[in-house]
């Protein structure tokens, strides 16, 4: 079983709340203009008061870093509507493809080896198992992109994903990666808890402010969340 970060949210408020998980954004490297960085809810749920339920949410995330791609695909008959992202202001409603590998950051030390580099893939989107590339910065992992032509609304994504337990691939923090191009990626075992009410995979603003802080980079295993009477949150690692 993969190794598991888990922050334990409890409400101490009077009334039920919904709450959310985000990662910390990555920082990117790719070729052309900056690419605008996305951010997606990686769980979320609806909790009663614990004084009077006794109960508690639980969000896992693995500690496993994984690559991940989604490609959009044209507008299709309602029925045949199995996946929806949406971007901005501007939804785009169709087929989705995703794809995931697990992959090794690149050493921060000389002379170690990981596999950090992957390949993309078209017709149908796919990413290779990982293999050991040089030159990579510490802290990043890469993923070749493949030649293709952007539309005038983005249809391809990369970054750091994340599988939910129903083998959902959900991608975390990504961008609309320029063709042609090597996208380095270097993600961060940091998330935020805040009140707010998305669907896992829906596309948020990435807003810090009156979050909980969950910082694994920090050594912890387990964090717990503690959403206070007067709004605020307070969380104690273990």
């Amino acid at each position: 079983m993969t190794a598991q970060y888990q922050i334990i949210v409890q409400n101490l408020s009077s009334q039920p709340a919904d709450f959310y998980a985000f990662q910390d954004q990555a920082t990117f490297q790719n070729a052309g203009s900056p690419a605008s960085i996305k951010s997606s809810c990686l769980a979320g749920s609806s909790l009663a008061p614990h004084a009077t339920s006794g109960s508690q949410l639980k969000f896992s995330f693995d500690k496993q870093v994984y690559a991940g791609a989604i490609g959009i695909g044209a507008n299709e008959a309602v029925t045949r509507f199995n996946a929806r992202i949406s971007l901005d202001t501007t939804e785009s409603v169709g087929i989705q493809t995703s794809a995931a590998q697990p992959i090794s950051l690149t050493p921060l030390a000389a002379g170690q080896k990981a596999d950090n580099y992957s390949t993309m893939s078209l017709n149908p989107l796919g990413l290779s198992t990982p293999i050991e590339k040089q030159g990579l910065p510490g802290g990043y992992f890469g993923v070749e992109i493949p030649v293709y032509t952007p539309s005038p609304t983005p249809e391809l994504f990369c970054g750091c994903a994340t599988i939910n337990q129903n083998g959902t691939i959900v991608l975390s923090s990504f961008v609309s990666p320029h063709p042609n191009s090597q996208l380095y990626c270097a993600p961060v075992s940091k998330y935020f808890v805040k009140v707010g009410d998305f669907e896992v995979g829906a596309v948020v603003p990435y807003d810090t402010s009156h979050a909980a802080t969950c910082d694994f980079t920090l050594g912890y295993q387990v964090i717990k969340v503690v959403y206070n009477p007067d709004g605020t949150f307070t969380t104690t690692g273990s």
